[in-house]
């Protein structure tokens, strides 16, 4: 399932002080990077500062996709792009023009003035238009490539203003080489969303070191963006420490002089605190022992679990290595068990940190209760997964009481415990009045069609639960077969309906299908169109009556909306 590029949803964001006064490039410790950004609430504002981090908010005059920031409130028709047919596109840049330039000088002149150094990046809005007017296009602009124009407006205002520094980003329309080596006070964002979170050398590695070697033979100052949560699953542990430590030394080594580390922002994520400490001091020296980093920060942070905490933290870090692969930045706990999660190590560490939890006082429980409530989310999916939500009623309550004190977000998507919560309780509901009579429970369904990479285990589709709709990770089996995904299910003796659950998801493409059938022998015995069930409008349900006459195997026929990406099921059950 693809997602939004977290890099370029980051750069959409305003500065929070875009106007402010200059506060100039930070001069305190940098260690071996000039810029280091964590982007976690533990690592903003005040205490970010006096870990020696940087921030967009402070370090920035333009930021993103933000110089439409700068323009006057009516500003010249010279500063758009044109098309091919020299219309004006409002919707981009021409940066060839004159007058864009002369927003922007005047815009550093009397906000920043020209003394202290300060960070300004020149983008084009985040869309695939390329100005084609005569200058662009003699610049060297293709209708996809706008950077022979955006290098040479930057170049320009690097030589205006020395003592700032100009980035443009490799990215989109902007992926092309300079022609030329750039003035030493020009750099570019280099997003890292394609080099996989790997604990082990692979392709990525060698393509993503010499993707960063072009860039410094040509720019002065190299950013990287690089990731350090699973974006869709902020409450499971997410071993990062070896993983980056190995990243940030091939960055030295390849001359990176930033790095801006993207986090779970202002929500909050397991663990966080200790991966903002360990990632600053990573950050000043990646050659620092992490096990020695890891317990010194727990036996401050947990006085009574420090050495429970670090033994898991450091024992997730060694599973994950000799596992070998790349870690999801968007993901569920399925995902998580294939890659980072040794589940039954995770479930033993949490069920003793649950009993020290009663043990603690003032800030330690605090801090400590809050924890021990976000991995009960984590713990209630594995049990879901297994297919055995017996005895959830703990767990639910724990997470409950988080939400009931502040409605949590555990995703950069915003989804809500809240919600979470609503919908197993729902599936809790129906298993519990439904498993008894459910003649499907179990059984193995076989798939005619080939069903999608990520979303291959049929087996859900029995397994007694109904999916969540609000998170289409949890228990959906999402499908782009073209026309129709099609099932074989087995006839059981005595089952007179068949129920056939699905789900949408509007924002991530996930649509109900156009019809779904159901044959028998060849003959068709059923034909619906799903419609979401009153008072959910998230979810589907279509039924069908078995008639005695028919003999093997069902196949079920999903008819996919061809107007959308994909479609998904949840539970099929017999009765």
């Amino acid at each position: 399932m693809k997602k939004a590029n977290s890099f370029l949803a980051f750069l959409t964001v305003p500065l929070l002080c875009c106007c402010a006064q200059s506060v100039g490039v930070s001069q305190h410790d940098t260690g071996v990077f000039e810029y280091k950004e964590i982007y976690l609430s533990d690592a903003m504002g005040a205490q970010g500062k006096k870990l020696g981090l940087n921030s967009v908010d402070d370090d920035w005059g333009i930021w993103g996709h933000n110089l439409k920031r700068v323009l006057p409130k009516d500003p010249s028709a010279l500063v758009y792009a044109m098309d091919e047919g020299q219309q004006r596109m409002k919707e981009q840049f021409c940066f060839s023009s004159a007058k864009l330039y002369e927003y922007i000088m005047r815009y550093i002149e009397d906000t920043y003035g020209e003394k202290k150094t300060q960070r300004f990046a020149i983008l084009p809005n985040d869309n695939g238009l390329v100005c084609q007017c005569r200058l662009c296009k003699d610049a060297g602009n293709t209708p996809k490539d706008a950077s022979p124009a955006v290098f040479s407006m930057i170049e320009r205002l690097a030589k205006r203003f020395p003592n700032h520094i100009f980035f443009t980003s490799y990215y989109s329309t902007t992926k092309g080489l300079p022609s030329h080596r750039m003035p030493e006070n020009v750099g570019v964002l280099v997003s890292a969303i394609d080099y996989h979170l790997c604990p082990v050398e692979t392709e990525h590695d060698v393509a993503f070191e010499k993707l960063l070697k072009q860039w410094s033979e040509n720019v002065n100052h190299v950013y990287v963006w690089d990731y350090i949560n699973n974006f869709d699953d902020y409450f499971t542990p997410f071993p990062i420490f070896r993983i980056m430590q190995r990243r940030l030394q091939m960055y030295v080594k390849n001359n990176v002089k930033g790095v801006f580390l993207n986090g779970s922002g202002t929500d909050y994520s397991t663990m966080q605190f200790m991966h903002t400490m360990v990632l600053t001091e990573l950050l000043k020296d990646p050659n620092l022992d992490i096990e020695e980093l890891v317990r010194t920060h727990c036996e401050k942070r947990y006085p009574n679990a420090g050495k429970l905490v670090a033994d898991f933290v450091l024992a997730q870090e060694e599973w994950t290595e000799k596992r070998g692969k790349p870690l999801p930045i968007y993901g569920g706990v399925a995902q998580a068990i294939k890659t980072y999660l040794p589940a039954e190590d995770f479930v033993a560490f949490h069920k003793s940190f649950s009993e020290i939890v009663p043990e603690t006082s003032g800030s330690e429980r605090r801090i400590m209760d809050r924890l021990c409530s976000v991995m009960s989310l984590t713990r209630l999916e594995l049990m879901r997964i297994s297919g055995n939500i017996d005895g959830y009623e703990e767990l639910y309550a724990h997470l409950s009481a988080l939400a009931a004190k502040n409605t949590e977000v555990y995703s950069e998507s915003c989804w809500t415990v809240d919600a979470y919560l609503k919908d197993y309780a729902e599936m809790a509901e129906h298993a519990a009045a439904t498993k008894r009579n459910n003649l499907l429970l179990g059984k193995k369904l076989v798939p005619l069609t080939k069903l999608d990479e990520e979303y291959n285990d049929i087996r859900i589709l029995t397994d007694g639960l109904l999916g969540l709709p609000s998170n289409y990770h949890c228990g959906q089996m999402i499908s782009s077969a073209t026309p129709a995904l099609q099932i074989a299910i087995p006839n059981v003796p005595g089952m007179k309906k068949l129920c056939v659950w699905m789900t949408r998801n509007a924002p991530y493409h996930i649509i109900l299908p156009e019809r779904v059938i159901l044959t028998s022998g060849g003959v068709q015995i059923g034909n619906a169109v799903p419609a979401t069930l009153s008072g959910n409008s998230d979810r589907a349900m279509v039924e069908f009556d078995i008639p005695s006459s028919a003999r093997g195997n069902l196949v079920l026929r999903v008819v996919r909306n061809q107007e959308d990406r994909t479609m998904a099921l949840d539970e099929i059950e017999g009765f």
